[in-house]
């Protein structure tokens, strides 16, 4: 019951996808026949050609069950194919091929938990068939059972050990279950295709080695220029370490080879405005709005380019267009009402600064622009209010920005291995944001590594203080409560974390443990069954699970 390491990049371009394709399309991929959805509401009527009707009621056997089941699925009727196939294997039970067909119609349906059992029943009567194993590593996998999905990666790796769908489902099984580093072995030996590629990254990345999947992904980049994947990741990398120069080069390149995919345009001109280059942007912005000329984003995005320049009565236009398009957009509301004060409109920059301050706006400029437009309004006491809210935003921001610097040092100090400097950084971060429940927590982690439990503590405390919704917080001060024998309190602080974070597996498992040394079984039962719903196939829970039932025979 310990802390988590964790790799966050940004804006969430390069975040691990469990499965990124469909059960249809992973088995289309393995040249299966895919059966279609299954239509449990409806009430299926299976009536096949009249040659296998008729053979069926004549003889029949598992054979003619599984031509009419391959039939039904040919002409539609999954739930037909899937009836078909269980009445055969009534009569087969152990016919490995009615069992990879009904496992292969439930998996192509997306009920992968029905597809399990025949899937593996087949794998037993026939151990050689790669395909069976790939789909039930898969089926597995999108279960989040990854543990026992590794032995199907392994068998089908056995079988081939050239198969890249196996490979890529194991390194995305162990990099869900942590095992980053054996992930990154697999990979690095392995001949990588995009895909792969990008397994590898990601599997770096989480391991903390964040200059080795840039490097992987400059390598990707050149032997699959065309990867949008790929590309998008390497971008994301870029803008984590604020290498936004090298971004947008990245960005340009892909956007000329790809000039009809408006998402790499839409990121092209994104990063441009980032690197601060308005004069290449807004040609670009208004080129792509020609195109999509109701597009929220890059009507924003161009009326904000021409308020750079100076152009403030086009500006105005894309801006009330984007506004009419998204009117809870803060930041286009506070773009318009910058733009309006400046053209002298002072109730309707009025109007639309309070209403980017009501949707959430914290900007500085948007209430000293309002403080502005109030006094030429003749609100002399409302704009000396606005002032000094501008004011507290303006030092607020400057805390943030000093605050994050230091967190980044922070951080670096932590993979450089010097945890007392990465603590002394954190600290003063925390001094400048002492209501930053995150910050607070990351000290905590590191105040955990240097032995100082008292100082985590209190530095714990002061995270849930800040947010008591903040679970990892909540579950650590549980850990510690029961580290120090204080089961109750212990108790109550996994209470807190499982109603902040419900489906928080680490928490549960762990209340269902303080619960049962206080010997309350029941309540211990229905944590640790809460647990196995999240993870049916942990080990840990599923022996705490046995011996809670032990207890409740022994009650």
């Amino acid at each position: 019951m310990r802390y988590a390491g964790s790799w966050s990049p940004v804006k969430g371009m390069f975040t691990l996808s469990k499965r990124a394709r469909s059960g249809l399309a992973f088995a289309a991929f393995l040249g299966v026949v895919c059966l279609g959805p299954l239509r449990s509401a409806e009430a299926a009527v299976c009536s096949g050609p009249p040659a296998l009707q008729t053979q069926l009621h004549a003889h029949p056997d598992a054979d003619t069950y599984a031509a009419l089941g391959k039939w039904f699925g040919e002409n539609h009727k999954p739930d037909c194919a899937a009836q078909a196939f269980q009445s055969g294997l009534k009569l087969e039970p152990d016919s490995a091929l009615l069992n990879d067909l009904l496992g292969l119609s439930l998996y192509a349906a997306g009920q992968m938990q029905a597809a399990v059992a025949p899937l593996q029943r087949s794998v037993q009567l026939h151990p050689q068939e790669l395909k069976v194993h790939l789909l039930l590593g898969d089926a597995l996998s999108r279960l989040n059972r990854d543990r026992e999905a590794l032995p199907e990666w392994e068998a089908a790796l056995q079988i081939d050990p050239t198969s890249k769908i196996a490979l890529d489902g194991l390194a995305k099984s162990l990099i869900s279950l942590g095992d980053f580093e054996k992930a990154i072995a697999r990979l690095r030996s392995a001949q990588r295709d995009e895909t792969l590629t990008l397994d590898l990254a990601i599997a770096c990345g989480k391991a903390g080695r964040t200059d080795d999947a840039v490097q992987v992904l400059v390598e990707g980049v050149n032997s699959y220029p065309d990867s949008a994947a790929l590309t998008k990741a390497l971008e994301a990398l870029y803008v984590d370490q604020n290498r936004y120069r090298e971004a947008a080069a990245l960005a340009e390149k892909f956007a000329g080879r790809n000039p009809r995919d408006m998402e790499a345009q839409h990121i092209y001109l994104h990063l441009l405005i980032e690197n601060g280059d308005p004069a290449v942007a807004l040609p670009l912005s208004r080129k792509l709005l020609a195109l999509a000329p109701h597009d929220a984003d890059l009507l924003k995005a161009t009326g904000m380019l021409e308020r750079l320049a100076g152009d403030y009565p086009a500006a105005r236009k894309h801006l009330e267009e984007a506004v009419a398009q998204d009117p809870n957009d803060r930041d286009t509301r506070s773009k318009l009402g910058i733009v309006l004060a400046q053209l002298h409109e002072n109730a309707g920059a009025r109007l639309q600064l309070e209403k980017a301050i009501e949707l959430g706006s914290r900007e500085p400029e948007v209430y000293f622009v309002l403080a502005k437009t109030l006094q030429a309004l003749g609100k002399t006491t409302e704009a000396q209010q606005q002032l000094a809210l501008y004011q507290q935003r303006l030092k607020e921001k400057a805390d943030r920005a000093a605050a994050n610097l230091k967190s980044m040092q922070a951080a670096q100090a932590v993979k450089d291995g010097d945890n007392r400097k990465a603590a002394d950084l954190y600290r003063e971060a925390c001094a400048e944001l002492p209501d930053d429940a995150e910050l607070a927590y990351r000290l905590a982690q590191v105040l955990d590594g240097l032995g100082d439990i008292a100082g985590e503590r209190t530095t714990l405390e002061q995270a849930v203080k800040a947010d008591p919704m903040h679970a990892r917080a909540q579950y650590q001060l549980g850990y510690l409560e029961y580290q120090a024998g204080e089961n109750p309190a212990a108790e109550r602080q996994f209470r807190l974390a499982v109603k902040a974070a419900p489906g928080y597996f680490d928490a549960w498992v762990s209340l269902a443990t303080t619960l049962d040394e206080e010997s309350r079984f029941q309540e211990a039962r229905e944590a640790v069954a809460t647990a196995l719903k999240l993870q049916p196939e942990d080990a840990d829970a599923l022996q705490l699970s046995k011996s809670l039932a032990a207890a409740k025979g022994r009650q």
